[in-house]
């Protein structure tokens, strides 16, 4: 793993819990009428957050293609 793998995997683990806590408080404000803009935002905001967490995740699994002039085929 790279320096900027683990930086991105560190940086998606910190984004878990406010994207999550935006997600359920916007969802469970949905139910409310006086509070539905506020829950709207709320889940706008944290549906988004997720979509960057899941990015940093996908950046720190992915497998790096190998150098061009290495052999991966055997000798």
């Amino acid at each position: 793993m790279t320096g900027g793998q683990v930086a991105a995997l560190i940086f998606a683990l910190l984004l878990l819990l406010p994207g999550g806590c935006f997600l359920v408080f916007g969802i469970g404000m949905l139910n409310d009428r006086q509070f539905y803009d506020t829950g709207v935002m709320l889940a706008l905001i944290g549906i988004g957050i997720l979509a960057v967490m899941g990015l940093l995740f996908w950046l720190a699994f992915r497998k790096r293609p190998p150098p061009l002039g290495s052999n991966t085929s055997g000798p």
